[in-house]
């Protein structure tokens, strides 16, 4: 699951995963899902998603994140 310590680690790298100290390092597969959630809303605020898209990534949001103040939280992160 996505939580505020993840985004926290990926914020003070700015999503570059192998700045990230060895032994520090979570499971990269999380870390891509983070960059690929972040893409995907990025193309949603600037309307390059349909609105079916849009509610798939909303359901993902859901899945993946801990509670609905990670959801938010991606939702308004800037890197």
């Amino acid at each position: 699951m996505i939580t505020h310590d993840l985004l926290d680690a990926y914020e003070s790298v700015k999503g570059e995963y192998d700045q990230l100290p060895w032994g520090k390092k979570p499971d990269e597969k999380l870390w891509e899902t983070v960059d690929e959630v972040l893409l995907d809303l990025h193309l949603i605020k600037h309307g390059y998603a349909s609105d079916g898209y849009e509610r798939h990534i909303e359901r993902k949001l859901k899945e993946v994140c801990a509670d609905t103040s990670v959801a938010e939280r991606m939702r308004t992160l800037r890197l």
